[in-house]
């Protein structure tokens, strides 16, 4: 059986699938469009974030049983296509929490530390730079959260428990009766997370619905003081008015792990800016994170090749398992 790969996968994985008997196809390029040119004869294919397979891909394919995704987050699979089809969609969902959690805390870290301005200082001669009183303690600050899923808990634990921070979360498809391991305040609406939080993270997955859902409007209720971290998915903050805010001062500043456009593009305004930190959608990208996505995407294909039940199915309800 043939598994196409939209770009190459860790090796572990790749391994893996090759141990199980599997032919490996890689595609040239991770475009949906190119990605159509191969998929027609594939039993199953993994993607990572940089291919968006559409439907028209997923109906071009004569054969395919599955869809692996090395990655909690679906966004880039027309999952509707592909449950009209009974493919299952198997993602990695426990794959990446702790790291990506690991990341918003860094950004956390490094923007209350100032840590961008301080190592410039230094490489610059300006050690007086240390007089300005810039950075802020962590300890005591509130940390509000958009979204309470497995990486939004797994944030709150480590700033609750390791930092002594109060923490406010805001979910709507969140069960009141939750129980967590460490004190924190439900929010009835994400306007009181805006208001209230010295540091905003945003935990929530992209969907028509959501895009800009943080525009000018909610940025305003934020504190002149506050941050605001993005590890989740691009086009859920609007980039611009995000920009607006931090060049005039109404807010302190940002950390953006994911853009609207990967890469951005020169001209966002994001970039010309000292008070936002930024990475190239790395958050889940260790060494050790990068291997479990790519293995558990692969077990799932494994799986569902070999006639098994994988244990990840994204849409395990519409294809009634």
């Amino acid at each position: 059986m043939k598994v196409l790969l939209g770009q190459k996968i860790h090796p572990h994985a790749m391994e893996l699938l090759r141990k199980k008997g599997f032919e490996i196809i890689i595609s040239p390029s991770p475009e949906d469009e190119v990605v159509r040119d191969h998929i027609t004869h594939a039993d199953g294919i993994i993607v990572r974030t940089a291919t968006r397979l559409s439907r028209e891909s997923i109906y071009a394919a004569k054969q395919l049983k599955v869809i692996g995704r090395t990655g909690a987050g679906v966004d880039n699979v027309d999952v509707r296509a592909a449950s009209e089809k009974s493919i299952p969609v198997c993602n990695a969902p426990e794959a990446n929490t702790k790291t990506v959690a690991e990341h918003a805390l860094g950004f956390m870290l490094a923007m209350a530390k100032d840590l961008q301005k301080m190592d410039a200082g230094v490489r610059e001669g300006n050690w007086q730079i240390r007089n300005q009183y810039t950075t802020v303690d962590i300890s005591g600050k509130t940390l509000g959260l958009v979204g309470f899923g497995k990486i939004g808990r797994a944030a709150a634990k480590i700033c609750s428990n390791a930092l002594d921070m109060p923490i406010m979360a805001y979910d709507p498809y969140l069960s009141k009766n939750i129980s967590v391991d460490f004190p924190f305040v439900l929010a009835d609406t994400i306007q009181e997370v805006f208001q209230k939080s010295d540091f905003i993270s945003l935990h929530i997955p992209y969907s028509k619905k959501n895009h800009h859902l943080v525009d000018q409007e909610l940025l305003s209720l934020m504190k002149k003081s506050a941050y605001i971290i993005n590890t989740s998915r691009g086009g859920i903050i609007d980039e611009q008015a995000l920009a607006e805010c931090i060049s005039q001062g109404k807010i302190s500043g940002a950390a953006l792990d994911v853009f609207e456009n990967e890469p951005p593009a020169p001209n966002n305004p994001l970039l010309g800016l000292k008070k936002v930190i930024l990475s190239p959608h790395s958050a889940a990208l260790t060494q050790e994170s990068a291997s479990r996505m790519a293995v558990h995407a692969a077990q799932g294909v494994i799986d569902v090749l070999s006639n098994r039940k994988p244990k990840w199915v994204y849409n395990r309800n519409d294809l009634g398992w």
